[in-house]
């Protein structure tokens, strides 16, 4: 069992890295593309919320959580998400689906260590304008895909009851590519402007987890992580080519970019806290707060619509259990989740701050004592009419497989 599973793990690796689309939305156009979640989908089913840790759950936004774990976990998540894009004249549906995160988390004597990959950031968009310029008009084209994944090792260790502490660095990975393409009737073939960055650089964050037993039955928990600013190198070329009338690239040359060939962009530090109270194995309620510093640098990118300046997210929710060790009814062992989220993205476009809110539902269906599949429901909405903006309306749909095993313990009977 341990050999299939760890193959499936290998095969879900390389599909990740070469086969990831995980957003078509025009705001992610701007920087590094749009931040995508890291988090789990029992953590997103109640509304983002990762303060909670225990013996078979921890959250990959943590590295401290590791801790608390006491059996091997394979950990696989998934999303198909679908959006309505409305402007003050138009509307579209755009939908996609992606994997969202691989780890394989191991607890052991004195430490307990987890690696694997999940997404950074996504490039996802394809907007079409219209535009005059000396009484000719002229249609645009705006396309990009790529984003940033990152491969991660975490350790933590438990110095005493209820505390643990962990520390967690990421390699971050990827590409953007950036298309721009002008026609006009009156034009007999078409300009376009190709731009390529290719980005990598290494992150660290710190995180720490307590829990402590209070009024006999309940438990109180504080989790805390920071991660300071970090650096993302980034690779850049840019072409300009002529497109004939049936598609064929023409005259291909290449822009000299000068210093801006090798940018770095500045990822800012981010804070976050959580607290939360709970019955083990019968129900909990939490809150998360995360906060960054001043907004992405990305030298690359002058828009002077746009600007990045702070952001921060608040998340509440929680589960119960009915009767987690029932023999004869299985919804009375389901783990029933829910959770709200309002998100400040960071991102302020013609002076109107983009923001994102959802509200979360979920089920963790037990496939045995250890493991769980875990599925949820977020509707959110992202953005505003006003201002010439967009606005997203989406339903996430989630999956994710935690799946528990028992490692280095020797059996008495075969």
């Amino acid at each position: 069992m341990k050999v299939s599973f760890l193959t499936i793990l290998l095969v879900l690796f390389g599909m990740y890295a070469n086969a990831q689309n995980a957003t078509l939305s025009p705001y992610s156009y701007y920087g590094i593309g749009q931040l995508v979640s890291t988090r789990t989908a029992e953590n997103n089913t109640i509304g983002g919320v990762t303060t909670y840790a225990d013996s078979t759950q921890f959250s990959l936004d943590n590295p401290a959580t590791i801790g608390k774990l006491r059996y091997v976990q394979y950990r696989v998540g998934a999303n198909y998400k679908s959006s309505i894009q409305e402007t003050s004249q138009a509307n579209a549906a755009v939908s996609t689906a992606a994997l969202n995160y691989l780890s394989l988390t191991v607890p052991t004597k004195h430490v307990a260590f987890s690696f694997g990959l999940k997404p950074k950031s996504a490039l996802g968009y394809r907007v079409n304008t219209t535009t005059e310029n000396n009484d000719l008009e002229y249609r645009n084209l705006l396309s990009g895909t790529g984003g940033v994944n990152s491969t991660f090792l975490s350790l933590a260790f438990n110095p005493y009851k209820g505390l643990s502490l962990g520390a967690s660095v990421a390699y971050n990975f990827g590409y953007n590519e950036k298309t721009y393409t002008q026609t006009s009737s009156v034009i007999q073939n078409s300009t376009q402007i190709f731009t390529y960055a290719e980005l990598s650089g290494i992150q660290y964050t710190l995180g720490l987890h307590y829990n402590k037993d209070i009024f006999s039955k309940y438990a109180f928990q504080f989790s805390a992580t920071y991660a300071p600013n970090a650096t993302l190198q980034s690779n850049n070329t840019r072409t300009i080519s002529s497109i004939t009338t049936n598609g064929t690239i023409g005259i291909v040359k290449e822009i000299d970019l000068g210093n801006l060939a090798t940018t770095t962009n500045r990822l800012v530090a981010e804070t976050t806290l959580g607290l939360g109270i709970g019955k083990p194995q019968h129900w909990f309620a939490g809150l998360t707060y995360v906060s960054t510093s001043k907004g992405l640098i990305n030298p690359l990118e002058t828009n002077t619509n746009a600007n990045f300046v702070a952001s921060s997210r608040f998340s509440a929710g929680g589960f119960f259990i009915p009767k987690y060790d029932s023999f004869t009814s299985f919804l009375s062992r389901v783990v029933y989740r829910a959770g709200v989220r309002w998100e400040h993205t960071g991102l302020k476009l013609n002076n109107q701050d983009v923001k994102d809110f959802g509200i979360t539902f979920g089920l963790g269906l037990p496939v045995n004592v250890l493991s769980k599949i875990n599925i949820g429901v977020e509707l959110g909405q992202m953005g505003t009419n006003n201002a010439g903006l967009i606005k997203e309306n989406y339903t996430n749909i989630m999956l994710g497989f935690s799946l528990s095993d028992i490692w280095f313990i020797k059996r008495k009977y075969d």
